[in-house]
C-alpha cells in the first residue's frame, strides 16, 4: 500500500468520519492529540496509556532483576539497558533515554556516541511513516539513529495505524505489507480481525537488518510460506513429522537465519555468534496454538487488549489504552471465563516458565555459566579477551579470528558455540515474547525445554574441553549474581554510559529535537 503523503500537514475538511478538523487549518495527523476532537473516546483511552507506568515512574530495570541478561547479552546494546515495556505514551522517551542508543553527540563536527541505526526508530514513533514518504524508506533506513532524532516528536499513536484522519485501518510500514505479502496474508485481503492483528504485527514481531537492503526492516519470512511451502525441513536434514520447520516457529526461523549466515552480534564475553530475537507475539499468537474446543471463538490481538467498549451516548468503540484487563473482556469470554480464572491461570503459566528459568538447572543461569566457561577455554588457550583487560571490539575481533582460523581449538569452539548460539535463541524467543505465558504458554515451555536440552550438552562439551585446556579452572556462579559485578565483567561501565547520555540529552535532545520526555 502506497503511504498517504503529508507535506508538512494537511489541510482538512471533510476528511475525519464525523466532525471536521479545523477547516482550512494545517493540521499533522502525526500528532495523536489532532485526533481527539473526532474521535473522543478513542483519544481518551489512548491517552490513558500513559498510566501502564510503575509507581515511580521509572521502568523496571530487567537486568537488575535478572543478572544472567547482562552475560547473555554482551557486546550488545542490551547488556547496557534492558527494561520492563511500559504504555505505549512512553515508547519515544524510552527509546531515546536508554543507554542501547548511546550518546551521540557532535565533536569537532563529527557525530560520536552513535550505538544503533535508524530503524531503531521504527516501533517507537509514526513519524518514521511521514520520513518515509518524505525521504524514502532506504535513505531512511540507511542512516545512523540520531541522524532523524529533529524530526521524531510523536509517541506511538493513531497514524500507526489508520489512515490519516480516518478509522481506516493500514500497515504505515511498508516492510510488514512485504512481509505479510510473502507469506499469502495480503492486508487488503484480510478481515478485520486479522488485519488489526496486522497493525500489531508492525512491530510485535521477530525482524532483523542485515544492511544488503539499505538496513531496512526486514521480517525472517523471505523464503518460506508458513506451514504452507517450508523446506527448511530438507535443508536441515531434520527426519520428524511434527511440523517443527513450518510456519513461524523458532526453528525454522534459525534454519534461515543458519541459511544466510546471519549474527546479530558477537557475544564479547564467550565469543558465540549470536541471535537476538526481537518480540514475536505475532507469530507465537498466530502459530502452533491450539484451544481445547474447536468451537472456540475467534479472536485476534485486540479481543484482549483493545475490547470493545460503550461510551457514555452508548455508542461502541474500541478501547485504545492496549493492555490487558480481564474484566474489560467481551461477554463471550466472560461466559466461560471469570477474569478472576484469568488471573489464576496467568499466574500458574508464568509460575512454571519462571521454574524453567530461574531454578539451579533452568537456562537463564546455565547461559551465564556456559558463557564464562567458553571465556576460560579461550584465555587458557592465550585467546584473549575482557578477561585479559581487552575492550570490547578487541575482545570480539580476537575470538573472531580464532573461530576462523583452521586450528583443532577453532574446530572445538566451534562445535560448542554453535550450541550456546541456538539455546539462547531458543531461550530468548520465549523470553523476548511478550505476554507468551497467556498468548502461547505451551511454546514456551517447548522452546525452554529445548533451550535446556542443547544446554545440557554445550555444558558437557564445555567441561570437557576445561579439563582438557585449564583442569584448575573452578565456576563459582556467585561472581556473576547482580548486574554491578557483571557488567564491568561483560565490558561495560554504568557510571560513565549514564553521565554520556545525560550529557547527550542536554546537549542534543533538549535543544535541538522536538521530543517531549515524558
Amino acid at each position: 500500500m502506497k503511504l498517504n503523503k503529508l507535506t508538512a500537514a494537511i489541510i482538512v475538511s471533510t476528511i475525519f468520519t464525523g466532525n471536521a478538523v479545523a477547516k482550512d487549518k494545517e493540521v499533522d495527523l502525526y500528532n495523536s492529540d489532532n485526533w481527539k476532537s473526532s474521535y473522543p473516546s478513542q483519544y481518551e483511552t489512548w491517552a490513558e496509556t500513559e498510566q501502564s507506568n510503575p509507581a515511580s515512574g521509572k521502568p523496571d530495570d530487567l537486568l537488575e532483576a535478572n543478572p544472567n541478561l547482562v552475560s547473555a547479552w554482551a557486546g550488545y546494546g542490551f547488556a547496557k539497558d534492558y527494561n520492563r515495556a511500559r504504555g505505549h505514551h512512553f515508547a519515544l522517551t524510552d527509546i531515546i533515554k536508554t543507554l542501547r542508543t548511546g550518546h551521540p553527540t557532535v565533536a569537532h563536527g563529527e557525530v560520536v556516541g552513535e550505538a544503533m541505526p535508524a530503524s531503531c526508530w521504527s516501533c517507537k514513533t509514526p513519524d518514521v511513516a511521514r520520513m518515509y514518504d518524505k525521504v524514502g524508506e532506504a535513505n531512511f533506513s540507511d542512516n545512523s539513529w540520531s541522524t532523524w532524532g529533529h524530526e521524531m516528536s510523536n509517541t506511538i499513536g493513531c497514524a500507526d495505524c489508520h489512515e490519516l484522519g480516518s478509522e481506516e485501518l493500514r500497515l504505515s510500514r511498508p516492510y510488514t505489507e512485504r512481509a505479510m505479502k510473502a507469506i499469502g496474508l495480503d492486508f487488503d485481503k484480510q478481515d478485520a480481525d486479522m488485519q488489526a492483528s496486522q497493525t500489531c504485527a508492525q512491530c510485535h514481531v521477530e525482524y532483523y537488518f542485515d544492511g544488503k537492503d539499505s538496513k531496512k526492516v526486514r521480517f525472517p519470512w523471505d523464503h518460506w510460506v508458513p506451514g504452507v511451502n517450508t523446506d527448511y525441513k530438507q535443508i536441515v536434514g531434520y527426519k520428524g513429522n511434527d511440523g517443527l520447520y513450518q510456519g513461524f516457529a523458532a526453528e525454522a526461523q534459525l534454519a534461515y537465519y543458519d541459511l544466510i549466515k546471519f549474527n546479530d552480534w558477537t557475544n564479547a564475553i564467550s565469543g558465540a555468534p549470536m541471535l537476538k530475537a526481537q518480540h514475536p507475539e505475532f507469530e507465537n499468537m498466530l502459530d502452533r496454538t491450539s484451544h481445547e474446543m474447536d468451537s472456540h471463538m475467534k479472536f485476534s490481538c485486540t479481543t484482549c487488549h483493545m475490547p470493545k467498549a460503550k461510551n457514555d451516548k452508548g455508542a461502541k468503540y474500541s478501547n485504545h489504552k492496549v493492555t490487558f484487563e480481564a474484566e474489560q473482556l467481551p461477554k463471550t469470554c466472560i461466559g466461560c471465563h471469570d477474569a478472576g480464572d484469568f488471573k489464576e491461570i496467568l499466574s500458574e503459566r508464568k509460575a512454571e516458565i519462571n521454574k524453567l528459568r530461574f531454578e539451579p538447572n533452568g537456562t537463564d543461569p546455565r547461559l551465564t555459566e556456559v558463557h564464562f566457561k567458553a571465556q576460560a577455554i579461550w584465555s587458557a588457550n592465550g585467546v584473549k579477551g575482557l578477561d585479559a583487560g581487552k575492550n570490547i571490539a578487541q575482545a570480539k575481533a580476537n575470538y573472531e579470528a580464532a573461530l576462523k582460523a583452521k586450528t583443532p581449538l577453532a574446530n572445538e569452539m566451534n562445535s560448542l558455540l554453535v550450541k550456546v548460539r541456538n539455546a539462547q535463541w531458543f531461550w530468548d524467543s520465549a523470553t523476548a515474547s511478550h505476554g507468551i505465558h497467556a498468548h502461547n504458554p505451551a511454546e514456551a515451555i517447548r522452546l525452554l525445554e529445548k533451550s535446556n536440552t542443547i544446554l545440557d550438552a554445550a555444558l558437557k562439551e564445555a567441561d570437557a574441553l576445561l579439563a582438557k585446556y585449564a583442569p584448575n579452572y573452578k565456576y563459582d556462579a556467585s561472581k556473576y549474581d547482580t548486574k554491578a559485578k557483571l557488567q564491568p565483567l561483560a565490558g561495560l561501565n554504568l557510571e560513565g554510559m549514564e553521565k554520556s547520555k545525560q550529557n547527550f540529552i542536554e546537549q542534543r535532545v533538549e535543544k535541538e529535537w522536538p521530543a517531549d520526555l515524558k
